[in-house]
């Protein structure tokens, strides 16, 4: 009977305490299941705030330094589709108008002034104090739903111009962790903002959980406190109480058992540890899962975190040191190994420049003293000497009664990007240098045709200042008799996208008038698309006076002329007379026509100079560039890499045109030296033909050589014949669409005689004579299709009489053109 009771005594206490174990353990259950619930949605949170951070940091960065981005569209899918969170892309304008917006479908939000309407002003004028990026929330968004808004400032020239912004609707965000936070039969969801000054809280959603503050959860955060609300529905009756029931009854059958069985308590005790053990295992695993759960979570954010090379850390402000701690990232733009290095206030400041530690120090002291948050760039000093820049951002939190409690801060590596402004500044300075001291007047026009730049001889000769020049203030320098012909001819130019070319006068405030030939050629980008024009203006008023005294002798002679022709029938004596002031006249006309060759010798005396001065730079720029774009200097973004590409090939260009001026220069100065020596003639052609191949091809077209003689040595100038039939085949490529361009070489009297056959446009008999004609173009004016300064025949007529050579030319208009050129053997 003791044995029995005994039994039943041991039994109940032991099932009552598995009873209220697995109470615990079902409590415990629903406890993580809400935990993790809260944790998820949390960390989504603040996944989405660091995603609206880049998308929105990323869009400012674009539009600060190349102005509104004409493929808005094509970036905002982008960042659309690489965040899901995201609903809407907008830009917002200095005066808080939303000028654009992605997707436009379901979102006419166009034109709202953000600043002035109820729904938005408090987060765009909470964003424009901090002078930062800000998520404001919860909005009823015209589009439907709420949602948050997260702004970044725009500051051109530390003026502010406006928000990036991204939106998103809260609706997507539930739906990304599969939850349907209006129908979930399982919990009821709140999200709310905490308003520090008043403390009020702004939900989300439109529902009642003032008998629910218990299940707050507060979410601090850079950017705000929020609180997050996960209130389970459903009480499943813990099986605990039921145990705690079939356990009485076990006692109470086992102490009988025990009173009949002493024998079977063995068993029993066994039965009770295996089930405290499935019990201890299913505890296990729970807690494998949270810590897995949690650990991926670390594991998206160091991955994030590294890809932008941003990393985080936090102060607590509490203690007398103060306790550091770093994220995985802060060790990687440290270059410290975490193993080894200690974080402490003393180390960090340890690792800034010397030269801007000091700094750092009290504006963090300041932001600190003031509840101010900042924004500062300063410099690191590796444990290798090498130098990075960073880019740090900084918040504080205080407690209720206004002390510090902990500040918490980024720091992004921007070294590549302080490296890449750098260069740019170089080359900008650079330009400006060339074109500021060019002896020649240089501006530039954008697409619509407004000035964006003039160097010191157009304001010289315009007598307007830089700011005057600026927009379309650059009109008033033409002369009042000129300028409606000129705009008309530009506007013209712009419309039809071809080159300007035009004669004009500056006259300027005291009335001087200067006369200037102009240029105005197309700068096109990477993608052959036009962003603007460059223009040079050289001063030619010198040959316009001579022009106009030569027309003045004309007439007088022409004059003298009528009234000798008179008096000669009259008199002989007049006749006389009349042949001898002809003869006068004549002699006066020989010493202006010899000071007219000499103005023409000192144009070419300056060509010849301007073009040795110019190209030296010019191949530097090109030098530079071509180091840029190879990256060696570091990586670069596309439009970077666009940007620099297109100062390579307007250089190359460039280049291309000073060769030309100092050939002919030289030509006309008689100052063009040839070196004569013995070379494999139909390898220079070979190799001429190689490098125009890729060229052709791009076109369809196809070079065919038919050469009856493998071998020919010439005694000549293996350079200057090179530069011959790269001009020849180069217009042939030029000026042909379709069919083959065929080169046939013979040997005919001592002779090396060269044909270069296209099938291209033609030239008209009546233009044959103007061919090798120097500046002259057959396509003139508005109506030029094809690129080119008139140079390339000349020059080539030129070196083939100067090697004792002849060249000859056989067109039909619209079926091709044959040129040959013969050149001797020795």
């Amino acid at each position: 009977m003791v044995a029995g009771f005994s039994i039943f005594i041991l039994l109940l206490f032991i099932t009552q305490y598995i009873a209220y174990q697995k109470y615990l353990i079902h409590e415990n259950e629903q406890r993580k299941e809400t935990l993790i619930q809260v944790n998820v949605i949390k960390e989504k949170l603040q996944a989405l705030v660091m995603y609206s951070y880049s998308a929105t940091k990323s869009l400012q960065y674009i539009v600060e330094r190349n102005g509104i981005p004409p493929d808005f569209e094509k970036i905002a899918t982008e960042l659309l589709n690489r965040n899901k969170y995201f609903d809407v892309v907008e830009l917002v304008d200095g005066d808080g108008f939303i000028t654009h917006v992605y997707p436009l479908k379901n979102n006419d939000v166009l034109g709202l002034n953000i600043l002035t309407s109820s729904e938005s002003s408090s987060g765009a004028l909470a964003t424009l104090k901090r002078k930062d990026f800000f998520i404001a929330g919860p909005v009823n968004l015209k589009q439907g739903g709420i949602g948050m808004i997260s702004r970044q400032p725009i500051f051109i020239e530390n003026k502010f111009s406006g928000f990036t912004a991204v939106v998103t609707k809260l609706s997507t965000f539930f739906n990304d962790l599969s939850i349907d936070s209006t129908n979930d039969n399982g919990f009821i969801y709140q999200l709310s903002r905490v308003n520090r000054e008043t403390g009020k809280e702004d939900y989300f959603f439109k529902r009642d959980i003032s008998a629910f503050k218990e299940f707050a959860v507060p979410i601090e955060m850079l950017y705000g406190e929020w609180k997050l609300y996960v209130i389970p529905t459903k009480h499943e009756f813990n099986t605990g109480i039921r145990f705690a029931l079939v356990g009485f009854l076990i006692a109470i059958v086992g102490g009988w058992l025990v009173w009949f069985f002493a024998g079977q308590s063995v068993r029993l005790n066994k039965l009770i540890n295996l089930k405290l053990i499935k019990q201890e295992s299913e505890l296990e695993l729970i807690h494998k899962s949270s810590r897995k759960q949690i650990k991926k979570s670390e594991s998206n954010l160091n991955r994030a975190q590294q890809i932008a090379k941003l990393g985080n850390w936090e102060l607590d402000l509490t203690l007398e040191k103060g306790n550091l701690t770093w994220s995985k990232e802060m060790y990687r733009i440290f270059e410290k190994d975490p193993e080894k290095f200690e974080v402490t206030n003393d180390t960090f400041y340890e690792a800034i420049h010397p030269d801007d530690r000091a700094r750092v120090l009290d504006i963090f002291t300041n932001g600190v003293k003031n509840n101010k948050g900042y924004r500062i760039t300063y410099r690191l000093k590796l444990d290798n000497n090498g130098i990075k820049y960073v880019e740090e951002q900084c918040e504080f939190i205080y407690n209720e009664n206004q002390n510090p409690k902990k500040a918490f801060g980024t720091i992004q590596d921007v070294t590549d990007r302080k490296k890449i402004e750098e260069v740019l500044k170089n080359s900008e300075l650079l330009y400006r240098n060339l074109a500021s001291n060019a002896p020649v007047a240089i501006f530039n026009l954008n697409k619509d045709g407004e000035c964006t730049y003039v160097n010191e001889e157009w304001m010289s000769y315009s007598g307007l200042t830089f700011n005057e020049a600026m927009g379309s203030g650059w009109q008033v320098a033409l002369h009042p008799d000129d300028k409606e012909r000129i705009l008309g001819e530009l506007l013209e130019a712009i419309l039809k996208n071809i080159e300007f070319k035009s004669e004009l006068r500056f006259q300027d405030k005291k009335g001087k008038i200067t006369y200037l030939a102009v240029k105005i050629t197309k700068l096109l980008d990477a993608n052959n698309r036009v962003y603007g024009h460059i223009g040079i203006a050289s001063d030619i008023t010198e040959r316009f006076d001579i022009e106009q005294e030569l027309l003045i002798y004309k007439n007088n002679l022409e004059k003298l002329v009528d009234i000798r022709t008179e008096e000669l029938n009259e008199s002989k004596e007049a006749l006389l007379n009349l042949l001898e002031d002809i003869n006068s006249q004549s002699i006066e006309l020989e010493k202006e026509k010899v000071k007219a060759q000499s103005a023409d010798l000192m144009k070419s005396a300056f060509l010849a100079t301007m073009s040795h001065e110019l190209r030296t730079p010019m191949n530097s720029i090109i030098g530079f560039t071509s180091i840029l774009l190879k990256e060696f200097a570091g990586p670069l973004n596309e439009e970077q890499a666009k940007q620099i590409g297109m100062v390579k090939t307007s250089g190359q260009h460039l280049l291309g045109l000073i060769n030309d001026v100092l050939d002919i220069s030289k030509i006309e100065a008689g100052e063009l030296k040839v070196s004569l020596y013995p070379f494999n003639y139909i390898d220079s052609l070979q190799k001429t033909v190689e490098f125009l191949l890729p060229q052709a091809l791009k076109k369809g077209l196809s070079i065919e050589s038919e050469i009856s003689i493998i071998d020919i040595t010439l005694i000549s100038d293996e350079r200057r014949i090179e530069q011959v039939l790269l001009n020849l085949l180069s217009n042939a490529i030029k000026f042909s669409n379709i069919g083959a361009i065929r080169i046939k070489v013979a040997v005919k009297d001592h002779f090396v005689v060269t044909q270069i056959i296209d099938q291209g446009i033609g030239i008209n008999k009546t233009d044959l004579n103007k061919l090798f004609m120097p500046f002259i173009q057959l396509e003139g004016g508005l109506s030029r299709s094809h690129e080119g300064t008139g140079l390339g025949l000349a020059i080539s007529k030129n070196l083939i009489d100067k090697l004792g050579g002849r060249i000859e030319v056989e067109s039909i208009e619209g079926k091709g053109s044959t040129f040959t050129f013969y050149l001797p053997i020795e």
